[in-house]
């Protein structure tokens, strides 16, 4: 029986080539027996600092995507630590919430990520009653081919970078390349009990996204969930999962939150596949080179990620290896469609798209036959159960009608973190059986069926993400309870946001849709809403415009002031501590139509009036390249 989720991963190993190759990095290659050794080497160092089996500490860890970051990952949850993964955005604007708020005396952080914000950050980290014992620093540079690897880590004086932060003198610093560089026999290791049974331990405390619950919560997962997930994903009980022992598994996605965490590593790792780190991150040449020179047949990302990959100058027979899925809520037909025909004359399979939340392990869902599909986010992965409630009555609603979905799963979250008033609304539903149930108030729908399976539709979040346009707050309602009851609540006021995205998403030609403020001024914390578009290749933003508008009426709530138009964007709508995503630094120029139809260019100067000018030349209308956005606090 396995004692922990390493363990588990571990005895589904040893059964496989011990000379395969398990991970690939810019030119180095790491066989499946050294990569073991790599993890034992790894959690030999946390033992001798003082960690030990069962040890239940918290670590929080903001990294690259490198491989260093999995031996630390594998080594930690063996050892029964509870390990957080966070995005640099979240750390940034909080480093304490992720840290010490959680117990956390260990940090493990990229040098590659030092700037003046975080020294800032850092320097007053230690000032309460908990305190940050050590900070590992790591580079991005390790574990790179030998002669890469030189290469790249010859660009940085690391002890100097590191020394510049002036960090508190208790704080232990371990810097790039120091653990790896020890052998075993460096550590001074304190032997005790390592056949404790981790399953029921807490493996992971996870962010939420903003999205889908308004303000993030801490999900916590067991060793016992995420095996779960992994065993509903193997070859007898899930044959369409679409990754198999020696596929190549293009790894993009930071390693920040738990979709990264559970699909694109554990459950890569357990299929066997070949997970290949590249650092190319969302540049389209670079993505497009990796999936065609190294042969991919798996990646996982957003959509934005295909979305960048389409408009890459892909030739036919191209990605012959790839079976393409992403996480997060699957987008309309029509910019499915576009870049499913790009890719698929490129010779790649049809996208196949997940759906979840990191309460329930980031997926219970997922989408086939994606060609012909309608705006559904999919069937239910098995072992996996779900309902539709009405929130008044209480009761199922019938086929088609629209209520609160309910889920359960065997890897679905423990707790929220310390919150236990949290916990009780999400798991707020018992039915006849004494089954309890959990809800993140999606808003959805049975629409049809799939090979004899219930389609589910999420048509819209019941949150409290709030919107500033001109001078009022329009907003979706928050689900309340009281007696433990849900309140009554307007389901249709809940899908305004999804009705928006939607209605810009059906436009033929656009492929993403992204709301977000441009603020007037840099102390403005409030903005002009407007809309980023990414459109199909070859497409005239002079027809996009007129067609965007031409779909308004009078009766729509959200009407954007304006549009700009992307090569490709990552969408982020909401995010920490109910934040929006703006264009805050940069002056943006975007365009609308005027009552008379002709289309305006608007420039929003750092001080003064906002200018609108007729478009006398239409070709000046181009996307642009993505912005370097940052967020601001709606209050």
């Amino acid at each position: 029986m396995a004692l922990s989720v390493v363990d588990y991963i571990r005895k589904r190993d040893e059964k496989r080539d011990k000379d395969g190759i398990v991970i690939e990095f810019d030119g180095r290659k790491i066989t499946r027996d050294e990569y073991w050794k790599l993890v034992e080497h790894y959690k030999n160092y946390f033992l001798s600092q003082g960690f030990f089996y069962g040890c239940g500490k918290p670590v929080t860890i903001c990294n690259r995507n490198v491989p260093e970051y999995e031996f630390m990952y594998m080594a930690l949850l063996e050892l029964g630590a509870i390990v957080s993964t966070v995005s640099l955005s979240f750390f940034m604007s909080d480093i304490k919430r992720h840290t010490i708020d959680k117990g956390a005396d260990t940090i493990v952080l990229s040098a590659e990520y030092i700037t003046p914000e975080l020294k800032k950050i850092l320097q007053d980290i230690n000032s309460g009653k908990n305190k940050i014992k050590r900070i590992i620093f790591t580079s991005a540079g390790d574990f790179r081919s030998e002669e890469n690897e030189q290469k790249y880590n010859n660009q940085y004086d690391f002890k100097q970078l590191i020394n510049s932060l002036d960090l508190p003198k208790d704080i232990e610093i371990v810097y790039p390349g120091e653990i790896k560089s020890k052998y075993s026999n460096n550590f001074s290791i304190i032997k005790n009990d390592s056949s404790i049974n981790l399953l029921d331990h807490n493996a992971t405390y996870s962010n939420t996204g903003g999205t889908t619950t308004g303000i993030p919560k801490c999900a916590v997962h067991t060793h016992r969930g995420i095996i779960e997930l992994l065993k509903a994903h193997e070859n007898d009980i899930f044959p369409e999962f679409p990754v198999k022992e020696g596929d190549k598994s293009l790894l993009l996605i930071p390693i920040s939150h738990i979709t990264s965490q559970f699909y694109a590593l554990l459950l890569r790792r357990a299929s066997g596949a070949d997970i290949i780190y590249n650092p190319g991150a969302f540049e389209p040449d670079k993505i497009t080179k990796a999936l065609v020179e190294d042969e991919i047949s798996d990646v996982i990302a957003p959509f934005g990620l295909y979305v960048a990959v389409a408009h890459s100058p892909l030739k036919e027979g191209d990605l012959k290896y790839l079976k393409p899925s992403c996480g997060g809520e699957p987008t309309p037909l029509g910019p499915t469609k576009v870049v499913n025909d790009l890719l698929m004359k490129a010779g790649s399979e049809p996208i196949v798209i997940g759906g979840g939340s990191t309460e329930f392990g980031s997926a219970i869902m997922t989408t086939y036959g994606i060609i012909g599909r309608e705006n559904e986010t999919g069937v239910l992965i098995p072992n996996a159960e779900a309902k539709i409630i009405n929130p008044l009555t209480r009761k199922d609603v019938q086929p088609g009608e629209r209520g609160i979905l309910y889920a359960k799963c065997p890897w679905q979250m423990k707790e929220y973190l310390n919150d236990q008033k949290a916990t009780q609304s999400f798991y707020n539903y018992i039915d006849d059986e004494g089954n309890i149930w959990g809800t993140n108030n999606d808003i959805a729908a049975v629409t049809g069926e799939y090979n004899d399976k219930p389609i589910y539709s999420i048509c819209g979040r019941v949150n409290d993400f709030v919107l500033p346009v001109d001078g009022t707050k329009r907003y979706t309602p928050g689900i309340t309870f009281s007696g433990n009851k849900i309140d009554p609540v307007d389901l249709s006021k809940g899908k305004f946001l999804f009705d928006m995205r939607d209605k810009l998403l059906n436009v033929p030609g656009v492929i993403e849709a992204e709301a977000l403020l441009i603020s007037n001024n840099k102390e403005d914390k409030s903005g002009v809403p407007v809309v980023n578009l990414v459109i199909a290749r070859n497409l005239n933003p002079v027809d996009i415009i007129k067609e965007v508008y031409d779909s308004y009426s009078e009766e729509d709530k959200f009407v954007p002031e304006g549009l700009i138009f992307r090569t490709n964007f990552a969408r982020s709508l909401a995010t920490d501590k109910r934040e929006t995503v703006s264009l805050h630094d940069e002056r943006t120029d975007y365009y609308c139509l005027s009552k008379d139809g002709e289309i305006l260019k608007v420039t929003i100067p750092e001080n003064g009036d906002i200018i609108y000018e007729p478009v006398t030349n239409t070709e000046d209308i181009k996307p642009l390249n993505p912005p370097a956005p940052r967020k601001i606090l709606v209050k």
